[in-house]
């Protein structure tokens, strides 16, 4: 297995080149640039552009980029011009709030769409079954940004049960009461985006249930007089999960890369929201570090599942 690995490595390498090619070119192409909020009726133009001439702005687009690869072979992600601050050390600051946000928001959804999916699997056409159907109805159909809102306004406004923005209280000293505030305030955002998450993991649960039900080894198991608790604990919910723990893999890279939305709203300091500001400041440096971090992940995500899937079932092997 780790000939394979090493060899979906390699095969990754054009691929993270062509990504880092169009990033690249895609933020090139972004209208302004991260000068054009510093002038103002007293600016001298010259100064501006003496900025942008010392920024590399001037130079072919071929040239920054051979520039900008060299620096990030080094570790060097460039200078935010906004915030002053090397890449690296902002995307540091907030990659661990969207990771751990990321992390609680996928034991909520896999805590709620397991049991919800293997109930709509054994039981289905039941009444069970139709009432989770309504439930995965409004959590694919409802807007995510709207239910955020309301989420924020009720819980968070209006009965003060959860923080409304931030990610630690201001007096909380010691590890434990730092990490009991975390906690504390990740827990709404969390919780809905896990919960609005779970549309997929049931769906895809309930399919593979009422697949196994109907397989031979089922049938076997049934004519030999195992008791129907047995069957669907040793022989269906196992072989049904196998999937769905492939697809950790793809859920863990989506939440981190897909966090702008929730981050926004709740004014939780992680990558979403850094993307959203770098986007409207023009900070090229962040915006190519994001969206290329993004899509590396993306890449690692896919090879991730393959790895999980051959784990945990030995008859497959990643090819």
């Amino acid at each position: 297995m780790w000939k394979t690995i090493i060899r979906r490595v390699l095969i990754m390498i054009p691929q993270i080149v062509i990504l880092s090619v169009l990033v690249f070119v895609l933020a090139k192409l972004m209208p302004g640039d991260p000068f054009s909020g510093t002038i103002g009726p007293n600016t001298d133009p010259k100064q501006i552009e003496a900025l942008k001439r010392a920024a590399g702005l001037f130079d072919p687009w071929y040239v920054q980029y051979w520039h900008w690869i060299v620096n990030l072979f080094h570790g060097n992600l460039g200078q935010s011009y906004t915030l002053k601050q090397p890449v690296t050390t902002v995307l540091g600051n907030r990659i661990g709030n969207t990771v751990w946000l990321s992390l609680l928001s996928l034991i909520v959804s896999y805590a709620v769409a397991i049991p919800l999916g293997m109930t709509s699997g054994r039981h289905d056409g039941s009444r069970r079954d139709r009432g989770i159907a309504i439930f995965n109805y409004f959590t694919f159909g409802l807007p995510t940004f709207v239910v955020f809102l309301l989420g924020l306004y009720f819980f968070g406004y209006q009965l003060n049960w959860f923080p409304t923005s931030g990610t630690v209280s201001i007096n909380a000293s010691g590890f434990f009461a730092e990490a009991s505030s975390r906690l504390y305030h990740m827990l709404l955002p969390g919780a809905l985006a896990g919960i609005l998450g779970t549309t997929s993991t049931i769906q895809y649960l309930r399919s593979e249930i009422i697949d196994a039900k109907s397989q031979d080894y089922v049938r076997t198991a049934r004519s030999k007089g195992v008791p129907t608790s047995k069957v669907y604990s040793r022989h269906i919910f196992r072989n049904s999960l196998l999937p769905i723990a492939a697809f950790a893999g793809f859920q863990i890279t989506g939440l981190i890369g897909g966090s702008v939305v929730i981050e926004q709203v709740f004014s939780y300091p992680g990558m979403g929201q850094l993307f959203i500001t770098a986007i409207t400041s023009r900070d090229y440096s962040v915006v190519t570090a994001i969206v290329l971090f993004t899509g590396i992940l993306a890449l690692f995500g896919s090879l991730l599942s393959d790895i999980i899937l051959s784990l945990v079932d030995p008859r497959i092997r990643i090819e």
